[in-house]
């Protein structure tokens, strides 16, 4: 049984399922459902790269961090009929909403993952672009997400607007996406992974000037959509998942005061 995880469609529901080695697979819907689709990513090797890729991880606020060159996007993805398919919006970042990916814990290649998640949000859902800002790993790594532009920031233009993503749907516009790889439903995230979430969440809310304590009304600046939120949340604020798991949702509270310690 596939459980929906964090990505949602609607009238229906999606999956990414990590293969390991198996050379075919099967599906079984129950006989009341139709409209069923699968696909095979084939992540092994990852596209060829056309730039030079830091031996060291890319920094921003002193924080760590794998460009999309770094863990292999394919950024011919983004289009589609010749023209970028998703052109990036920017407001200014109001709320970060924590997510999982609800893929297998102890993944032995999460930037094989990565990339499967990029195809998935790109190509599959169509549109156009991974929906997360960031990506954390078990180890820790962070993965620059969403295209935002060329000025080497990642989730931000040089006016320091956020770049729109696709993580949590009607609160992307000011929201922040950040997913960390595995499933948190039942398992806590490693120490790694929560020290580099806190870092990260730390270093944005100072950056932006947000408290990550704090609750806020959140206003949705395309349509004027408005809700009481704390500034860091989890997708099951917004949005009927699981995401970010009942065990990491369970740790936000701890995450925020983390993040808003001085040290």
């Amino acid at each position: 049984p596939l459980a929906g995880g964090c990505a949602t469609v609607e009238n229906g529901g999606t999956a990414l399922v990590a293969a390991a080695s198996a050379t075919a697979y099967a599906v079984k819907a129950p006989s009341d459902i139709d409209g069923v689709h699968s696909l095979a990513i084939d992540t092994t090797d990852g596209p060829n790269r056309t730039v030079q890729v830091p031996s060291e991880p890319t920094r921003v606020r002193g924080v760590g961090y794998l460009s999309r060159a770094a863990w292999g996007a394919d950024e011919s993805k983004r289009y589609k009929d010749g023209k970028v398919n998703s052109p990036e919006t920017y407001y200014p970042l109001q709320i970060i909403t924590v997510h999982h990916t609800a893929t297998p814990n102890g993944d032995p290649d999460p930037a094989a993952t990565v990339r499967a998640i990029y195809e998935y949000h790109a190509i599959t859902n169509d549109w156009g672009d991974i929906g997360y800002h960031f990506l954390i790993d078990e180890a820790g790594t962070v993965y620059e997400g969403r295209y935002s532009g060329d000025d080497g920031i990642p989730a931000f233009n040089p006016d320091g607007d956020l770049v729109t993503g696709f993580h949590s749907v009607g609160y992307n516009s000011g929201a922040l996406g950040i997913a960390l790889i595995g499933n948190l439903d039942q398992q806590a995230p490693t120490d790694a992974a929560k020290a580099s979430l806190v870092r990260l969440i730390k270093v944005i809310s100072r950056f932006k000037g947000l408290d990550p304590q704090a609750r806020v009304t959140y206003t949705n600046p395309v349509n004027g959509t408005k809700k009481d939120t704390n500034t860091v949340g989890g997708h099951r604020d917004y949005f009927a998942t699981e995401c970010p798991g009942q065990v990491m949702y369970d740790l936000l509270a701890e995450v925020r005061e983390a993040a808003a310690a001085r040290r």
